[in-house]
């Protein structure tokens, strides 16, 4: 599978695509091919509005009204800071594919899955190496609200992650890589990962998680009150692993497997102060 990854060109992407997606905001809706007279796709339809599709690329961004959030203005803006970083030439550690870690989570998650897999929150890099590492068992898809220069090495989507564009029941995992954090509104984003996962799929979350200490209680209180504020200047939202299994419960998924995990320890399994994880959860 990983000669097959490596070789397919993006207009087969795009075909591998085509029977899968469906309308951002309702994605029980399909969406409708625009052809060139050669048969070349030009735009994607849903009922009232039409998507580009550049460079056999869909770009399936929304109007983002719908996201009720007050820190929607800060989101734009860190995602914009993304971006300038990317056209500079800065890349994300998450995204590399001769990464450690990465290849770790990769292996973890070819030994409890197969199938096809979407990665919510690729990066802009032609591989990932999780998706290296596991592309014996797994056939990855991608979305990310930032399109990048490089082509990447499966099909990929411009797409946000609370209006991630695919018909229901299409996959059997989903994976959030350091990006559950990120989003504007995870509870919407989660809501619409469950409806995309099939039955007997399951949900994979790598993050790095906080401790309850007063900083982050602070936040909390300040997000109940209404008041927008994010966590950190890298994420919008901070998740202790107490308050992401709520939040996964709450959108109808439990958790089967939690594995914690260290950048710092070659033997993460016995690290005694771990940072991150890698949940892995069933609908149900």
């Amino acid at each position: 599978m990983q000669e097959a990854m490596t070789s397919v060109r993006p207009e087969q992407h795009l075909d591998l695509l085509l029977g899968h997606l469906a309308c951002p905001v309702d994605n029980s809706v399909p969406l409708t091919a625009t052809r060139t007279p050669d048969g070349r796709v030009v735009a994607l339809k849903s009922k009232d509005r039409e998507y580009p599709v550049i460079n056999d690329v869909p770009r399936l961004i929304p109007d983002l009204g719908e996201i009720r959030r007050g820190d929607l203005a800060v989101w734009q803006s860190q995602l914009d800071v993304t971006l300038q970083n990317v056209q500079s030439g800065g890349k994300s550690f998450f995204t590399s594919e001769d990464a450690q870690m990465g290849r770790t989570v990769g292996r973890i998650i070819a030994e409890s899955g197969e199938g096809l897999f979407l990665d919510a929150g690729c990066g802009t890099l032609p591989l990932p190496g999780y998706m290296a590492t596991s592309s014996d068992s797994i056939s990855w898809m991608g979305i990310d609200p930032i399109v990048g220069q490089a082509v990447r090495r499966f099909p990929f989507v411009q797409a946000l992650g609370e209006y991630i564009p695919f018909q229901p029941q299409v996959f059997d995992g989903l994976l959030y890589a350091w990006t559950i954090d990120h989003l504007a509104d995870p509870l919407r984003s989660l809501r619409r990962a469950r409806s995309i996962i099939k039955s007997q799929g399951r949900l994979y979350i790598w993050y790095g998680w906080s401790r309850a200490d007063l900083r982050y209680l602070l936040w909390r209180a300040r997000r109940m009150l209404g008041s927008a504020k994010q966590y950190n200047e890298y994420f919008q939202w901070a998740f202790t692993p107490r308050s992401l299994r709520a939040l996964l419960v709450r959108t109808g998924f439990a958790v089967e497997r939690e594995i914690l995990l260290c950048e710092k320890c070659p033997e993460y399994g016995t690290c005694n102060e771990p940072g991150e994880s890698l949940v892995i959860a069933r609908p149900t």
